[in-house]
């Protein structure tokens, strides 16, 4: 696991019922290829183990099927990318902390971005400022910190365990932080706000073309961080638990 990231309408906001105190944390990315953590039925609890699919995309029963990052057949479905409902809200699946009670498979969490970055602030975080995102618990991370969410986003850095190279075969960027990183390390820190912004969208968007060319589903989860996203790393958020969308259990 590594280092990220209109008006919702009236029906969504009533089934959006607050569960939990709104907390400060921020959002990180992430795509191992791995077999999600929550696939395993001792993790997840039987009848509530995320979805996991084999080598060529296809899904899989066998919750005991080893982990494509062991040398296993299961790792995470392409249909785990985030998506944008609309221009301000958009839904995702990510690895939750797992040293207190965030850490639940099936766990929803809404993360309102608040326009500041964790380790800078840019014009690409100030950007994020009013969206929101709703995420769902498909993975633990012992390696995040509390408030931390590590969103599951194709070419977004495959962290402690890489499933990816091997399968996939294409620059997927740095090992933390993935294509986005290397693009902000390309552009530079020294640039105007505007250059900067452009700059990094740019980069982000031709590298996520010529990573997934070949691969429709993870392209639009890649371009997801460059157009909904700002291309903006590490954003900061307010967060709570919610009650999960429909259209996310749909795709656990």
């Amino acid at each position: 696991v590594s280092a990220f990231l209109l008006n919702r309408s009236s029906d969504l906001d009533l089934s959006l019922i607050s569960l939990s105190i709104e907390q400060t944390g921020f959002a990180s990315r992430y795509w191992d290829c791995c077999k999600p953590s929550c696939s395993w039925t001792d993790n997840a609890g039987a009848g509530n183990e995320a979805r996991e699919c084999n080598l060529q995309n296809e899904v899989i029963t066998d919750h005991t099927a080893v982990s494509n990052c062991l040398g296993g057949p299961s790792m995470t479905c392409y249909s785990q990318i985030p998506w944008a409902v609309n221009d301000k809200l958009a839904y995702a699946f990510g690895a939750v902390p797992g040293a207190n009670s965030e850490g639940t498979c099936g766990k929803c969490f809404e993360l309102t971005f608040t326009g500041e970055g964790k380790y800078e602030t840019h014009m690409n975080q100030q950007k994020m400022a009013g969206k929101t995102m709703i995420v769902m618990a498909s993975n633990i991370g012992y390696d995040v910190s509390g408030g931390q969410f590590d969103i599951m986003i194709p070419g977004g850095g495959v962290g402690a365990f890489d499933g990816c190279t091997d399968l996939w075969k294409v620059d997927i960027g740095m090992r933390t932080g993935g294509l986005l990183y290397s693009c902000e390390i390309e552009v530079g820190y020294n640039g105007t706000e505007e250059e900067m912004y452009i700059g990094r969208k740019n980069c982000l968007t031709n590298k996520c073309k010529e990573a997934f060319a070949n691969y429709p589903d993870l392209l639009k989860g890649c371009l997801f961080l460059a157009d909904w996203g700002e291309a903006a790393g590490n954003p900061v958020h307010k967060y709570k638990e919610v009650e999960c969308p429909a259209e996310l259990k749909a795709k656990y």
